[in-house]
């Protein structure tokens, strides 16, 4: 069995999500060229409902508390578009 190994001084999927959030995120439309891109959009979607999350407690949560509410949301369903 081969194991492949990432090199950690060159980006993945991850880094460029947040890295182009921001200007991704406003895009109402996205040319889907491939499986890459259709994973950025649905991490693009996740971090989103993270966001959105964090910002629905009635005070600003600690860092346990935020970390609580995200390990919760990462174990519900994603709603991905085209697979309802």
């Amino acid at each position: 069995t081969t194991t492949h190994v990432a090199d950690p001084e060159q980006g993945d999927i991850i880094d460029e999500t947040l890295d182009l959030f921001r200007a991704n995120s406003l895009f109402r439309n996205f040319e889907i060229k491939g499986p890459a891109d259709r994973l950025l959009i649905i991490l693009i979607l996740y971090i989103s409902d993270c966001l959105a999350k964090i910002s629905s407690a009635r005070t600003v949560p600690t860092q346990i508390e935020a970390s609580k509410m995200l390990n919760t949301l990462s174990v519900d369903n994603l709603t991905i578009p085209g697979d309802a």
